[in-house]
């Protein structure tokens, strides 16, 4: 009896010695639904003159077996009224564009940055294009099918005419002529507004979120002394969406700093053997580039004397003539260009 509970005894140890090295202790095994490919979570959309453009991010992985290798694009157009025999029902789609990422296989790289893009240049017009998409990986693990995306292809607006920019001072004024747009001899009536895009010296934006209801736009966000083009857009309203049409053609806009310093004052004058020594207090302003003398006689015409801006806030009138009467004035220039008004006059005679 002794010798066979040792027996059974040393079994349980050796399959509990095997069992240990067969499974080992280094972790769980990973849950099969973490191993198959994540659905792309943003499938963007975007109604073009050759087609529609669709782009999404794709995964990467180290893992070669969970690296992406196939995409499958499911698509299909609808009339803009929905499915016929059922227009709130979501669309079955069957129909499929097939791409491989494979090393070696791919004859394009339709991939930048780690985003995906393809141009359906069969999206008829003046319907709705609805897409899905389905990852596969190198293991042959499908994803789940992304949301639907769906846009309208859309006869797009007219480019809207007479662009005009005006510059101020921090901002810049646009105007143009609303669009009255028509497809076969039809006006369009869902025109919803405008959209407007800068380029400058922070790259290129568009200004305003939700379409302008009025051609025209007050941009306050530029900076004097920067160069700047803009471009209009008119839009088309479906459902929740603006559809963007023709571009207008790119105006040129330079806002710049309109607001005159102010004058230099306190002008004073004494003679000495060289001329005429005048004085004065600059003007607050910090960007003042430099000041203006000016100078004439009884009954004459005012005449600047320097050439270039004077710096300093002192000037020697070395072209004077001995017991006659001079007044001066001074005018300060700004970096912009823009003028003060006259310091006080000032009268003295030479007297050497």
């Amino acid at each position: 009896m002794a010798i066979r509970l040792r027996a059974v005894a040393l079994v349980l140890v050796i399959s509990a010695a095997m069992f240990a090295v067969a499974c080992g202790v280094k972790s769980n095994p990973i849950p099969s639904s973490l191993l198959v490919p994540a659905p792309p979570s943003s499938v963007a959309l975007k109604s073009t003159a050759e087609g529609m453009l669709i782009s999404f991010n794709v995964p990467s992985a180290k893992d070669a077996s969970r690296a992406i290798e196939d995409i499958k694009i499911y698509y299909g157009y609808l009339p803009l009224t929905g499915d016929p025999a059922c227009p709130p029902c979501p669309p079955r789609l069957r129909k499929f564009y097939d791409f491989t990422l494979a090393k070696g296989k791919s004859k394009v790289d339709p991939m930048e940055g780690g985003r995906f893009s393809y141009l359906d240049t069969a999206a008829p017009m003046n319907m709705e294009a609805v897409y899905q998409v389905v990852l596969t990986d190198g293991a042959g693990r499908e994803s789940k099918p992304s949301h639907l995306a769906r846009m309208p292809r859309l006869v797009p607006a007219g480019a809207p005419l007479n662009l005009k920019a005006t510059s101020g001072d921090q901002e810049v004024i646009l105007a143009w002529d609303a669009v009255r747009a028509s497809v076969n001899g039809k006006t369009l009536t869902d025109i919803s507004g405008y959209i407007v895009v800068r380029k400058g010296p922070d790259g290129t934006k568009q200004l305003n979120e939700r379409p302008l209801t009025v051609p025209m736009l007050k941009d306050q966000t530029v900076n004097n002394g920067k160069d700047y083009s803009y471009q209009v857009f008119a839009t088309r309203a479906y459902r929740d969406h603006n559809l963007p049409g023709q571009g207008s053609q790119w105006v040129k806009a330079a806002p710049k700093d309109m607001q005159p310093p102010a004058p230099p004052s306190d002008l004073a004058g004494a003679s000495t053997a060289e001329g005429i020594y005048l004085r004065f207090t600059p003007s607050p302003d910090v960007d003042v580039a430099g000041y203006n003398v000016y100078r004439k006689t009884k009954g004459g015409q005012w005449s600047k004397l320097n050439a270039s801006l004077l710096v300093e806030n002192v000037y020697i009138d070395k072209g004077v003539k001995p017991e006659k009467t001079y007044y001066y004035r001074v005018q300060a220039q700004d970096e912009a260009g823009n003028l003060s008004q006259f310091s006080e006059e000032m009268d003295i005679v030479h007297l050497p």
